[in-house]
C-alpha cells in the first residue's frame, strides 16, 4: 500500500547559543592591533554622529584608562547594556545614506571630511606596475583578474579554463584560454621575477630566463651556469627535485665541481616571490607594536601595562541625549520631523554606548589575560631564560583569567608583549606539554634546538638520518623515537636527509 505524503507542523524546543551584539563587537575589537583600534575609533566617530571624541562633554565617556561615566541627568531609559543590546538586536547595521532624514543630511553636509590612512597591499604593488605596459582595456581586465587570483606565494594555482568560466559567469567578461595565456605572459614580466608562475618549476624557469636576458650584467661563467641550470630544470626536473647527483652529472655531462657551481646559482632563486612583495608592503605600512608593556625590577616586581596608543576620550553626545529625553518624555504629539529625529537618533546613541562598553571590555579582557600569563610564567618573566618557560596551554590561562578558551586564543594569536625592551609574541609564552612513548615529559623547544644544532654540525656529504638523530638525542637525555624526530624536524623547517645531501 503506497504511503501518503503530507505537510505537518511540528513544535520542538532547542537551546541555541547566540552572541549578543555587545559580545560580537567586543570579539571583533579584541582581534585588532593598537593601530587598527585607533583607526576603528576614527571610523566609528565618522559614521556615528552620536559618538564624539575630545575632552569636553559629560555624557558617557571613556579614555581607555577608566570606566565609562554616565551622567544620570542625560540618560534615556535606564541606559543599561541589556537595554542597548535589546535595541541593537534589531539593527543589523547602520542606516544607509539613502535612509537619512532631511535634518541629518544637512548636518552631514556641514561636517568636514576626515582623510583616512592608506595602506599598500600585495595586490596594489602589482596593480601599480600595470602602467609600465601598453595594454588594451580588455587585456588590462584580464591581467587585473589574474593578479587577484594569485595566492600568497605569488603563484597562480587556478587553471586558466576555470578562470575563463569564472570571468564569464560572475563578471560577464568573455575570454578564452589563449587570451588568458597571453595575459599571464604579461603578468609574468612583472617584478619580482617568478610572479604568476603555476608551479615551482615554472617559477624557477621564469627567474632563470630573466637573469639570462640581462646577459651584459652576468660576470664570468654565470651565464653558462644558468644555461645548464635551465636545462636541468626544464628537462630533468624530477632528478633535480630528488637530488639525484649521479644521474644529473651523466645527463648534463658535467663534473661534480661543475654541478656544485650550478646548484649554488640555483640556490639564489626565490621559491616564494609573492612573499617578498607581501613583506615589503607590510614593512611600509605596519610595524609590530606591543599591546602590553611589561617591566621587571631587581626586587621581583612585575608591572603590566596595556598599551592604549592614542585612543581619544569617547563620549555619547550630550546634545543628542538631551534632545531625545525631551521628545520621549513630552506629553504632546511629536511632529513628523521630531519622530524622524527620534527614530534615527535613538539607535545611534545606543550604538555609541555599545561601542564604548565594547572597548572597555576589550581593555579589561586583555589585561586580565596578560596578568594570568605573567602569573603562570612568573619565573620566565623575571629571568627571561627560555629554560624557565613552563608548559602552558590555552585552557590553563582561560581558567585563571575566567574567560572562554576561544577568547584567550584570540588574544594569544594577535598580540605582542614588550618585556624589558624585548618584543615577544604572546604565543611565545605558551608551551604545549609533550611526552614520549614511556610517558616521560619532553621539552619540544629543547628538542628543536638540539636537532637544529646536530643538523648544522653534520657532514653535508653524509647527512644524519632521523634514526641517527634519535640516537644522538638519547645520549643528550632527550628520549624520542624516530617518528617524533621527523615530526620535530618538519616543524622547524629542516628537510629530510636526502634533500640535505650536498656534493
Amino acid at each position: 500500500m503506497p504511503q501518503q505524503q503530507g505537510q505537518y507542523q511540528v513544535q520542538s524546543e532547542a537551546q541555541l547559543q547566540r552572541l549578543s551584539p555587545l559580545q560580537l563587537m567586543t570579539t571583533r575589537l579584541l582581534e585588532l592591533s593598537v593601530l587598527e583600534l585607533e583607526q576603528r575609533v576614527k571610523d566609528e566617530s565618522i559614521v556615528n554622529f552620536a559618538l564624539e571624541t575630545g575632552d569636553c562633554g559629560e555624557a558617557d565617556t571613556f579614555d581607555g584608562n577608566d570606566e565609562p561615566v554616565a551622567d544620570s541627568a542625560d540618560e534615556v531609559g535606564d541606559g543599561s547594556v541589556d537595554e542597548m543590546e535589546e535595541r541593537m538586536a534589531f539593527m543589523e547595521e547602520y542606516l544607509d545614506n539613502d535612509d537619512l532624514p532631511a535634518f541629518q543630511q544637512r548636518f552631514d553636509n556641514d561636517r568636514q571630511e576626515r582623510p583616512l590612512g592608506e595602506t599598500v597591499t600585495f595586490v596594489d604593488d602589482l596593480m601599480n606596475q600595470l602602467v609600465d605596459f601598453d595594454l588594451t582595456d580588455h587585456q588590462r581586465e584580464l591581467v587585473e583578474y589574474l593578479i587577484g587570483s594569485l595566492n600568497d606565494n605569488g603563484y597562480l594555482d587556478t587553471p586558466l579554463p576555470r578562470i575563463a568560466d569564472e570571468m564569464m559567469f560572475h563578471h560577464n567578461i568573455e575570454t578564452d584560454e589563449m587570451e588568458l595565456e597571453q595575459a599571464l605572459g604579461i603578468l609574468q614580466q612583472f617584478d619580482p621575477p617568478g610572479i604568476g608562475a603555476r608551479d615551482t618549476r615554472e617559477c624557477l624557469l621564469l627567474q632563470i630566463d630573466r637573469k639570462m636576458n640581462d646577459k651584459d650584467h652576468l660576470l664570468g661563467d654565470k651565464y653558462f651556469l644558468l644555461e645548464d641550470g635551465r636545462r636541468m630544470i626544464a628537462d630533468h626536473y624530477d632528478l633535480f627535485v630528488n637530488n639525484n647527483v649521479e644521474k644529473l652529472k651523466t645527463v648534463l655531462n658535467v663534473s661534480t665541481a661543475r654541478l656544485r657551481l650550478i646548484f649554488d646559482e640555483l640556490k639564489k632563486l626565490n621559491l616564494h616571490p609573492g612573499l617578498s612583495l607581501t613583506e615589503s608592503a607590510k614593512d611600509r605600512v605596519q610595524t609590530a607594536i606591543p599591546d602590553f608593556i611589561v617591566e621587571t625590577d631587581l626586587n621581583g616586581e612585575i608591572n603590566v601595562q596595556l598599551n592604549r596608543g592614542d585612543l581619544p576620550k569617547l563620549r555619547v553626545s550630550r546634545e543628542y541625549v538631551k534632545q531625545l529625553k525631551t521628545y520621549e518624555t513630552t506629553q504632546r504629539k511629536l511632529t513628523r520631523d521630531e519622530q524622524e529625529f527620534v527614530a534615527y537618533t535613538r539607535p545611534k546613541v545606543d550604538a555609541a554606548r555599545l561601542f564604548i562598553e565594547a572597548i572597555r571590555q576589550r581593555q579589561e579582557t586583555l589585561l586580565r589575560t596578560m596578568n594570568a600569563i605573567v602569573l603562570m610564567q612568573r619565573p620566565f618573566f623575571l629571568s627571561q631564560d627560555p629554560n624557565d618557560l613552563k608548559p602552558l596551554i590555552l585552557k590553563d590561562v582561560a581558567k585563571q583569567a575566567g574567560y572562554d578558551i576561544s577568547t584567550v586564543s584570540r588574544v594569544r594569536n594577535s598580540k605582542y608583549c614588550l618585556l624589558d625592551g624585548r618584543m615577544y609574541p604572546l604565543s611565545y609564552f605558551f608551551k604545549h606539554p609533550r611526552s614520549n612513548a614511556k610517558g616521560e615529559s619532553v621539552d619540544a623547544a629543547k628538542a628543536h634546538d638540539a636537532i637544529s644544532r646536530l643538523v648544522a654540525a653534520e657532514d653535508k656529504a653524509h647527512p644524519l638520518s632521523d634514526q641517527q638523530l634519535s640516537s644522538l638525542l638519547a645520549k643528550m637525555g632527550i628520549n624520542i623515537k624516530r617518528r617524533t624526530v621527523a615530526k620535530y624536524r618538519d616543524e622547524i623547517g629542516i628537510p629530510p636527509m636526502q634533500h640535505r645531501l650536498s656534493i
